[in-house]
């Protein structure tokens, strides 16, 4: 079994090519080539939970171990952690076993980029990002990537921290990014607004939104709890990552327990969106959401990927098993 730490994925995956796998293996998965069971969520404390995420398609199959405890900024250590057991899926054999934590993060960005390919403007220039953390850099990586994106503006509760993240991110992307207290004027002239907190309450008023906006929310997954505001959803042409996410995510549980929508409001999800079965942005005017609460068959894809990559370069330790 070949083990990689966080160093080797982070060496192994770049947004570029993630992304386009994606986009191979939702159109595959919308043609039963890959079976995502349902996850198991595990409270472990107040402020914790485990997340169990198996998945299997045509060449392998594995499980994320992943935990998010929304007090670990204040103990100075990451949101999130994880594992990832990747096994052949003719013998179960295992295959290796990674670092899923930075592999959880690009995942994330990578499945919104290719939500953008569809439903973003293909000349959207300013992108507006709400959070100043981890995940929100891997957004903004991943967005860029895809978008041909000029100018970013951060929205962060913290401002020495929105601002430290904004040097950091300008000087890594080449891009102006800098920090704007104003959220109604960043979110009215917004062409993309990626979402990547842990609130658990609306992060902008949905009237501000202008024509053509596209927003990404990613950073909630509880149903009671959401970024999103019922007229942002109300207003918008929306598709989900996968089925679940419309009871699982607050941006949409709440909106339609609230009348705000019904459960036909919600367009499709990415595997519909990339094999064909729906259309992304039908005009220039439309307002669109993707909402994402992660699926396992992203993890999949990306470990899989790496261990291919890991293997051609001799990347990684092996270990008997």
């Amino acid at each position: 079994m070949l083990i990689l730490s966080r160093a080797d994925v982070e060496a192994l995956l770049e947004p570029r090519e993630l992304i386009d796998a994606f986009d191979r293996a939702f159109a595959a998965h919308a043609a039963g080539h890959s079976r995502i069971p349902p996850r198991a969520v595990v409270p472990t404390t107040d402020d914790g939970v485990l997340l169990v995420m198996p998945a299997l398609d045509d060449v392998a199959a594995g499980t994320k171990l992943v935990t998010l405890y929304t007090g670990n900024q204040a103990r100075g250590v990451p949101t999130i952690f994880g594992t990832y057991v990747l096994m052949d899926v003719t013998t179960g054999a295992p295959l290796a076993f990674m670092d899923a934590t930075f592999l959880t993060g690009l995942r994330t960005g990578a499945t919104s980029a290719v939500a953008a390919r569809y439903l973003a403007r293909r000349d959207a220039k300013t992108l507006v990002c709400f959070g100043a953390g981890v995940q929100a850099g891997f957004q903004l990586r991943c967005l860029t990537a895809e978008l041909p994106i000029e100018r970013i503006e951060v929205v962060g509760r913290d401002p020495a921290r929105a601002h430290s993240f904004a040097e950091s991110w300008s000087g890594q992307l080449g891009l102006p990014v800098t920090v704007t207290t104003d959220r109604d004027g960043a979110v009215a002239h917004a062409d993309v607004i990626t979402c990547a907190t842990t609130a658990t309450t609306p992060l902008f008023d949905g009237r501000r939104l202008s024509a053509g906006t596209h927003v990404d929310g990613v950073g909630t997954f509880q149903p009671a709890a959401r970024e999103l505001d019922g007229e942002t959803i109300r207003r918008a042409r929306v598709v989900i990552d996968q089925p679940a996410t419309i009871d699982n995510a607050g941006d949409l549980a709440i909106a339609i327990a609230e009348g705000v929508i019904g459960r036909g409001h919600v367009a499709g999800t990415l595997a519909d969106l990339t094999s064909g079965k729906i259309v992304g942005r039908t005009c220039a005017d439309e307002i669109t959401v993707f909402k994402s609460e992660g699926y396992a068959l992203e993890d999949l894809v990306a470990a899989r990927l790496a261990y291919t990559r890991a293997r051609a370069r001799g990347i990684g330790i092996d270990v008997p098993f």
